[in-house]
């Protein structure tokens, strides 16, 4: 029997006396639908060949021109797709020779995919519903599948467990950029958190010890994978359109922020996937290894290099933070606290971080970071929103600048000098952006940092180095730095409030009696000693306290009298006999460097200019 042509528009019912037209309203719907169900369970199935086609069909819908209302436009569009014109499952037909009819308005549909309550269009515009309708069930397909491919194993590594592979992954994401064009206009911070567990899920992913040499980097690069480049453009195209979007849509970018930072944790934290045994590749550039347990080595899954990856979140994070510092919801959200309490990580771990570069590159971030922010803080000073990420950044202060992590054995000087040289800026940041707004700050806060500064002026690095090496390890510029960072401040002309001076008094006080007591104690040491050399820890100890003290008394030339108060005069004074007390000394360094610190005294050996009137004091 031949089956006649259809008329445009129609269908065949065998039950009936034979074409009856189609309501387009209830069977395109449900042929869509039907379609992205299929392509669901072919994506979710195991064989990979079978899922990464499924996924490429889905890339190909989601290009397809929209339906309309006209039949022989629907017709084409269904024929592009490759779906028969009619596909609706024959036991959910309403009756011999009757076409489906859904009971259920656009309206409610839009609203079972979305979660949410819409207002039905004007007349006229009810197609753009229809085609809202149409993508929010294709983006809950893509939530289901992502959900359901990137979930971790519950219990240990199965043998019966599934992993995907990352082409798969990548065309997963790759996906994402498309279908958001279509339902951007009402994609919600809901939509956005489901959208960031699968990112995340997503690149946590282990490859197969089989493929790894096809996937990874090569041992001497240092790239993204396909996937990770795929997830940063995701994020990429929602920071783009928030940007311009109304100001609805700004409030997502704390959640931007939010899932930037999970990834930045990754560079000394690689991510788990579930309670998978995975083991880990060297890179030669990041030299980022795993540690590996017995059972590890000989594991059939590889976890990926996450240095590259969380490095470049960091610096798209930087660029975004830069762009909506002042923002209501960026402030509101206290998402510049967020951001210095997640590099505390790296910037403590310092020298014992999975890479090199990664704690360079954070403290680098950091400064960026600070140098917009903290205009912004001190302007919301008075609002009380940035008062707990004052305490956060003294302990990222603290952690970087006295770690407790030790250089390589085989760093060079030249690149130890080059760390120090880091160091030294996060003091020139302390000294331009924060000290000179001491009254904006909060005052336990400049407590803090002029402690970091006294501790600082005097602090030396372990004694395993080499004489030879001594001097220039000790991080004599940075000491040098933190001494005149805290007598500039506390010598300025500039101090305009009792907490700036009194603060300022204190942490000179504190930095003169150590001093005092350094020099005391190298005396004693020195006569029970005999003809025996004291300790080379305590002589480079003794030789940096000179220099400190020949670097206050250059400080105090410079600094008006009246600038500074009795008692400082007083314990400067009481210097001197201690250090003429170590002229016996028999190190020729130290009394190099005694000669130094003495020199200056001749200055002092007369009252203060501005304390002489008229010849007489």
């Amino acid at each position: 029997m031949v089956t006649p042509t259809p008329p445009s528009g129609a269908e065949y019912s065998p039950d009936s006396e034979g074409w009856s037209p189609i309501d387009e309203s209830g069977d395109f719907f449900e042929a869509w639908e039907a379609l992205l169900n299929h392509i669901q369970s072919a994506a979710l199935s195991k064989n990979n060949e079978v899922s990464l086609a499924a996924l490429k069909s889905f890339q190909e819908i989601l290009q397809i021109v929209t339906p309309l209302k006209d039949s022989d436009k629907a017709g084409d569009a269904l024929t592009a797709m490759g779906v028969p014109p009619v596909l609706i499952d024959p036991l959910s037909a309403s009756g011999p020779g009757r076409p489906l009819v859904r009971s259920d308005s656009l309206v409610e549909r839009l609203t079972r995919y979305n979660g949410a309550e819409l207002q039905v269009p004007p007349p006229g515009e009810e197609s753009a519903l229809d085609d809202l309708t149409l993508w929010w069930s294709a983006w809950n397909t893509w939530y289901r599948t992502g959900t359901e491919s990137t979930r971790p194993p519950i219990a240990p590594m199965e043998k019966l467990s599934f992993i995907p592979c990352q082409p798969f992954l990548t065309a997963l994401i790759q996906i994402f950029p498309a279908l958001y064009q279509h339902i951007k206009a009402n994609f919600s911070m809901e939509d956005l958190k489901k959208l960031g567990v699968i990112l995340h899920g997503a690149v946590s992913v282990p490859i197969s010890s089989e493929a790894s040499p096809f996937i990874l980097p090569s041992y001497t690069e240092a790239t993204l994978t396909s996937l990770q480049e795929a997830v940063l453009v995701a994020l990429d195209v929602l920071q783009k359109a928030i940007c311009v979007g109304p100001e609805n849509l700004q409030v997502m970018y704390p959640a931007i922020f939010e899932q930037l930072l999970l990834f930045v944790e990754f560079s000394c934290k690689p991510p788990q996937y579930g309670r998978m045994e995975t083991k880990h590749v060297a890179n030669a550039k990041y030299n980022q290894v795993g540690s590996r347990t017995d059972s590890a080595v000989n594991a059939e899954w590889v976890a990926l290099n996450y240095v590259p990856f969380a490095e470049r979140s960091l610096e798209v994070l930087v660029d975004l933070y830069q762009k909506t510092a002042c923002h209501k919801a960026v402030i509101s959200e206290k998402v510049l606290q967020n951001i210095i309490k997640t590099l505390r990580t790296p910037l403590g771990l310092k020298y014992a971080c999975p890479s090199e570069s990664t704690w360079k590159l954070t403290v680098s971030s950091l400064l960026k970071v600070l140098s917009i922010g903290l205009p912004v803080a001190r302007q919301h000073a008075s609002s009380g929103t940035f008062d707990t990420m004052w305490p956060e950044l003294a302990n990222a202060f603290e952690d970087f600048l006295f770690t407790k992590s030790t250089p390589p054995d085989n760093l060079s000087i030249q690149e130890f000098q080059k760390n120090e040289a880091i160091d030294v800026e996060v003091v020139q940041l302390i000294s331009t952006e924060i000290l000179p707004f001491a009254n904006f700050i909060p005052k336990d806060f400049v407590g803090q940092i002029m402690a970091m500064l006294n501790k600082g002026s005097i602090h030396s690095q372990s004694p395993s180095f080499t004489e030879a090496e001594i001097d220039v390890r000790m991080r004599e510029e940075f000491s040098k730095v933190c001494f005149e960072t805290l007598l500039q401040f506390s010598f300025s002309n500039k101090v305009s409030t009792p907490q700036e001076g009194y603060i300022s008094r204190m942490a000179l006080s504190v930095l003169l009696k150590r001093s005092q007591d350094v020099l005391r104690r190298y005396v004693e040491d020195e006569q029970l000693s005999g003809r025996c050399p004291l300790p080379r820890q305590q002589v480079t100890e003794i030789i940096f306290v000179l220099k400190a003290i020949s670097t206050l008394m250059d400080s105090l030339k410079k600094t008006h009298p009246e600038n500074v108060d009795g008692n400082t005069w007083a314990q400067v004074i009481a210097l001197y006999p201690t250090l003429v007390e170590c002229v016996t000394c028999s190190s020729s360094e130290v009394s190099s460097a005694l000669r130094e610190a003495l020199g200056p005294f001749k200055d002092f050996m007369q009252p203060p200019v501005s304390k002489v009137q008229n010849g007489e004091s």
